[in-house]
């Protein structure tokens, strides 16, 4: 099975975002500083100016955006903002984001944000994938969905996560926001492995 125990360098600052999402008092003072216009919503551009500001190390854009869609999309109702009980979510799914980035970007031997099927298999011990190459080819014409050759890194976190939680729906760059959506959010705390 998958793994992402190698990049340590998220270990602290995971600790802290858990620790966060489970008191309430710590939120609340979270969410008034993330909410600077003060109207119960927070957008992508203030998660993004808090994340440059305060916590560096988790400043990558594709995986704030793919936290930020997880959030709205998936675990909460749909709409294109973080409201005060999605923000618990939205911390867990920060770190993991960053953490499939970084494993993302170890793959990625080119710095072009894809992998191609070599990449793929040279990088998949780096982050405890232990398959045959035979195997590995095969799966990542599995990740590959649209068959480009190539795998952004939104197929990427898709597959990664099926590999981990087979359950877990992941957001990807086509899932789209709506007006409004009833559902029960699903959680990624238990996708940290």
């Amino acid at each position: 099975m998958p793994h992402l125990k190698r990049y340590k360098k998220f270990d602290k600052i995971e600790q802290q975002m858990l620790y966060t999402a489970q008191d309430p008092e710590r939120l609340n003072k979270f969410w008034e500083i993330l909410d600077v216009n003060g109207n119960n919503k927070v957008s992508l551009a203030e998660i993004d100016k808090l994340v440059v500001y305060t916590y560096p190390v988790l400043d990558n854009k594709r995986a704030l955006m793919r936290a930020y869609k997880q959030t709205c999309i998936v675990d909460g109702d749909g709409d294109p903002w973080i409201e005060p009980n999605e923000l618990p979510q939205l911390l867990v799914n920060i770190v993991y984001f960053n953490k499939l980035y970084a494993a993302f970007k170890d793959m990625d031997t080119d710095n072009d944000n894809r992998l191609d099927v070599n990449e793929f298999v040279q990088g998949a011990k780096k982050i405890g994938i232990k398959m045959t190459k035979r195997k590995l080819k095969m799966e990542f014409e599995i990740m590959d969905a649209n068959n480009g050759g190539i795998v952004l890194f939104d197929e990427f976190c898709v597959w990664y996560t099926k590999q981990v939680n087979p359950s877990l729906q992941i957001a990807d760059c086509t899932s789209k926001f709506v007006e409004k959506r009833k559902m029960k959010p699903k959680t990624l705390q238990n996708a940290f492995v």
